[in-house]
């Protein structure tokens, strides 16, 4: 489902938006399965209007605005 939301180019992120996409990598719980951060990375993807980008984390879309703050 997600792919369908995917764009063929790397998303820019502001640096706040880099740091709460690794503070919510980190979360995750660390086990075998859980995939690297660069392939966690390129799920981010552009929010439907604004200027925040999104993921699926934890069966949740996050939003995560310019400044970093993240919400559901």
């Amino acid at each position: 489902m997600t792919e369908m939301f995917r764009t063929p180019t790397a998303l820019k992120l502001s640096k706040s938006q880099q740091h709460a996409v690794k503070k919510l990598y980190d979360r995750l719980e660390d086990n075998d399965d859980r995939e690297s951060f660069l392939a966690f990375r390129r799920r981010v993807m552009h929010g439907i209007g604004g200027d925040y980008v999104g993921i699926l984390w934890c069966g949740m879309y996050v939003g995560i605005e310019l400044n970093g703050h993240t919400h559901t």
